[in-house]
């Protein structure tokens, strides 16, 4: 494939830099060729007292992924890349007919030119179908060569070309390298099927400006990853298979149901690991870092386990933590894997209780839940999953772990505190609004992760602990792996408890009258 000009080029010297700091011999990388391996059972990412119903789950997602990628190098005239295929055997389970299907190319969001992520020889049923860009070429609309009713199905190929920037801040981190660890972080890196939304059909906004780019539904995985052989690999699912060609390791790996899939590549990361009810947890981490690299464990360990009592069991057989330089995020949350800010890993870190990187671990752990098994549709209703997220990992959490007394400094430091502010300041806002429609990111911030939580902590108060996580037992088992909505979870609350919420859910994520609760 053609070589894209070098935008994220900083210089020569920076490309250099990264060659030396990232093992491996791009000569040695691009002489090599895909090789076929056999597709793998789904469900070896999947607990055994899962398998069943996952597997139902498998076979009836909309969608089953085959992707073929090896990671390229810079040189002197060509920036990182990653190369392959993917092929998407996708069967309509709406109930609508559908005649072209969206991918989504979320990487080139948020870059001037739009072209980060490229695609070729894009085919339909074997056959080279026509395609249209739009959306400032974030969605890539394929011809279906002939609609496809309800239960009908359509197998898509195509190739791509991801050029991977290089200390680059538009993407906030989740897809970049840096330069001085050398860490590739690599969130939607490929071309997705859009996510389909109950309630309004393929969801084509803009990748988000102020909140989750990624909006997907459930599928499956096969991945085949052709990386330096020396290289760490921190990723969605389980490597069922390992293999050595020359210069680079050779890696199969699959996922089970997840919504995507993502990738922390690194050639030294180091790390520890423990069993939690049958869920390995591996914490990575840079050498020297052992300290707070210990400490991500511990608490993803506790955090896992009390949820698991409290919500329902995670399924999968591993969850993974690493390290990435993370630009206005603390940590970010994907399938069976946490980013976590590398500004986090530091020998003067405070592990004191209660302190904010215990309370980080526990959000993002918490998003396994609710975003990773219930999805929601983010770009409408984020505080579904964000409000709901902090709350969790604020009052209750703490409160179990450490005592009344720490779950209300949580409260009081990431709650209460930035909720009375802003009603005090006059600039209260409507918690279910559209992220990209609150006026600034601040506003957003403000009414996912404060008042949003200040809701739900305003229903917890009223129904009490008991019917709370019997609630959120209800949206889980109703919802799991699909795409739940505010309706739904409000809900699972009132059966829990027995109780008309509607009063309370509109006082707090439907109108601005902050002024009534300071």
């Amino acid at each position: 494939m053609p070589i894209r000009p070098t935008r994220y080029q900083r210089s020569t010297m920076l490309l250099l830099l990264v060659v030396m700091l990232l093992t491996g011999s791009a000569t040695a990388l691009a002489a090599q060729t895909p090789s076929a391996v056999a597709p793998a059972d789904q469900l070896a990412a999947v607990q055994p007292q899962w398998r069943d119903e996952l597997s139902a789950v498998i076979e009836s997602a909309s969608a089953a992924y085959t992707i073929d990628a090896q990671v390229h190098l810079p040189t002197r005239t060509s920036e990182p890349q990653i190369r392959g295929s993917v092929e998407v055997k996708w069967t309509n389970t709406t109930d609508e007919t559908i005649d072209a299907l969206p991918f989504r190319l979320y990487a080139n969001g948020p870059d001037a030119n739009h072209d980060a992520l490229r695609v070729s020889d894009v085919m339909v049923d074997g056959t080279p179908a026509s395609t249209e860009l739009t959306v400032n070429q974030t969605v890539l609309s394929v011809a279906l060569d002939a609609p496809r009713g309800p239960g009908e199905s359509a197998t898509v190929a195509m190739s791509f070309v991801l050029a991977v920037p290089i200390d680059e801040r538009a993407h906030y981190g989740i897809l970049n390298i840096d330069a001085g660890s050398g860490t590739w972080a690599l969130a939607h890196w490929y071309p997705i099927l859009a996510g389909w939304d109950p309630d309004r059909g393929w969801v084509l906004d803009p990748p988000s400006e102020y909140g989750d780019p990624i909006f997907s539904t459930t599928a499956s995985y096969d991945l085949t990853l052709r990386t330096p052989a020396a290289w760490r690999v921190v990723h969605t699912g389980v490597t069922v298979e390992t293999s050595e060609q020359g210069a680079l390791a050779e890696r199969h790996i699959v996922t089970g149901p997840v919504r995507d899939i993502t990738l922390v590549l690194d050639d030294d990361f180091e790390s520890v690991s423990r069993d939690v009810d049958g869920t390995t947890i591996t914490s990575w981490y840079e050498p020297g870092n052992e300290r707070v690299g210990e400490a991500v464990l511990d608490y993803a360990a506790q955090a896992l386990e009390y949820f698991n009592g409290m919500i329902g069991p995670y399924p999968y057989m591993t969850l993974e933590l690493a390290p990435v330089n993370l630009f206005g995020a603390a940590g970010v949350e994907f399938p069976q894997l946490i980013y976590m800010g590398a500004s986090y890993y530091t020998p003067e870190r405070d592990l004191e209780t209660p302190n904010s990187l215990d309370f980080t671990v526990a959000h993002e752990v918490v998003h396994q839940w609710f975003y990773g098994i219930v999805g929601n549709n983010q770009y409408d209703h984020a505080f579904i999953d964000e409000g709901l997220t902090n709350f969790l990992s604020s009052e209750v959490y703490f409160t179990e772990m450490y005592g009344p007394l720490a779950g209300e400094v949580m409260v009081n430091r990431y709650l209460r505190g930035s909720f009375e502010s802003a009603v005090a300041a006059e600039s209260d806002q409507v918690v279910d609004t559209p992220t990209d429609d609150f006026p600034t990111g601040g506003d957003y911030v403000y009414a996912a992760y404060s008042k949003g939580p200040m809701g739900f902590k305003a229903i917890y108060d009223e129904i009490g602990h008991d019917a709370f996580a019997a609630g959120l037992q209800r949206y889980y088992d109703a919802h799991r792996f699909t795409v739940a909505s505010p309706d739904d979870l409000l809900a699972a609350f009132e059966e829990a408890s027995g109780q008309d919420l509607t009063e309370l859910w509109h006082h707090w994520f439907e109108e601005a009258a902050g002024e009534d609760d300071v």
